[in-house]
């Protein structure tokens, strides 16, 4: 209550390395949650298998018949142009089957959805682009051989995390194009142990344009995001520790340096150390303790404004933030701050007290 300014700048500093702390934990939180709703719960299969040109159904049945399969899906892509106003988006439309279980939609809540007969399903960051909402009649324009265009209305908003998802009815589009059911990829589940009579068999396979193990791409964008996740962690974190070491010791140095003759005095009645060392380093976790729930609103500005910041047509960060994010981003400043006063303790525990005695105030 003596220094307010200088009390209220070392609050502000150790509010902002919590701050500091809680960007960099979050981004952990909203990677696993990419993870679990792109692959876990959205895209299931082992692998997928990508055809030259649309093909009929019945080439699933063929797919089936190959060694290691175990189940077999097929989906429909198509090029296409959407507007809604002057506002114009290239896609690629995507149909299945409304009883696909590998690869699925997934709306916010984790629940699976299903675009209705002579609608489109748009992805909510599309949606956005195009100024649409659900009820409004887009414009859709196929840019394949037929080039058709079609009035459709947007039956709902869908959260999604890559890509830019728009999503019509299996049958629907077929019934468009006046033509029987066609695929344009297929999703494999398959027995991993002996894939490779599988890949053998594959390449014998005409048609086929490519394949795409998702098991591997899981894997290895599991790896990517775990080392810079940890590079970009404790780049944070060592900036968070800086900062809140830098200001603790300073605060509790100046202290110390004019408080000095006070404090060694209390030894004089018989206080011990310990005594008289919790008078600074209590004053300073004071400040310290209610820098906590000042720095987690920044916190969480500065996380939201990454989120946002990251955000383009190949992928979206969600904005997660559990307890568990704000409690270990003031932990580590705690932590860190204790260390720094226990440093200027030990300097007040190796006072002169005959020299500091003599000295004026």
């Amino acid at each position: 209550m003596r220094w307010p300014v200088r009390a209220g700048l070392t609050t502000l500093g150790l509010a902002l390395a919590v701050a500091v702390m809680v960007a960099a934990t979050f981004t952990d939180d909203a990677l696993d949650e990419i993870l679990d709703v792109a692959f876990s719960q959205s895209n299931r299969q082992d692998m997928m298998l990508l055809f030259a040109e649309d093909r009929p159904v019945s080439v699933l049945e063929e797919v089936r018949r190959l060694p290691r399969v175990l189940v077999v899906e097929g989906q429909l892509y198509l090029a296409a142009e959407l507007r809604h106003g002057p506002r114009t988006k290239q896609v690629a439309i995507e149909a299945r089957p409304p009883e696909s279980d590998l690869s699925r939609v997934i709306d916010g809540t984790g629940r699976v959805v299903a675009p209705p007969p002579g609608t489109i399903l748009l992805a909510d960051r599309l949606a956005a682009q195009l100024n649409a909402q659900p009820g409004d009649v887009i414009e859709v324009e196929f840019l394949t051989n037929r080039r058709e265009t079609f009035q459709l209305p947007v039956a709902g908003l869908v959260t999604q995390y890559f890509g830019l998802g728009a999503y019509m009815d299996f049958d629907t589009v077929n019934t468009l194009f006046r033509q029987a059911p066609r695929v344009s990829t297929a999703s494999l589940l398959i027995d991993e142990e002996h894939e490779d009579a599988l890949h053998a068999r594959l390449k014998e396979m005409p048609g086929l344009a490519g394949t795409i193990m998702l098991t591997e791409s899981r894997r290895a964008f599991e790896n990517t995001i775990a080392e810079n996740v940890v590079i970009m962690t404790t780049i944070y974190a060592t900036i968070a520790i800086l900062i809140t070491v830098g200001v603790a010791y300073n605060g509790a140095r100046v202290q110390l340096s004019e408080r000095a003759r006070e404090l060694a005095s209390l030894r004089i009645p018989g206080f011990s150390r310990g005594e008289v060392s919790a008078i600074l380093m209590g004053e300073t976790l004071v400040l310290a303790l209610a820098a906590q729930p000042l720095g987690w609103v920044p916190g969480w500005a500065i996380a939201w404004s990454m989120t946002e910041g990251f955000t383009s047509d190949l992928y979206a960060i969600p904005l997660v933030l559990k307890p568990a994010t704000f409690a270990q981003a003031s932990l580590v400043v705690l932590v860190a701050c204790i260390v720094a006063v226990l440093v200027v303790r030990r300097r007040l525990d190796n006072l002169d007290l005959v020299a500091v005695m003599k000295t004026r105030e």
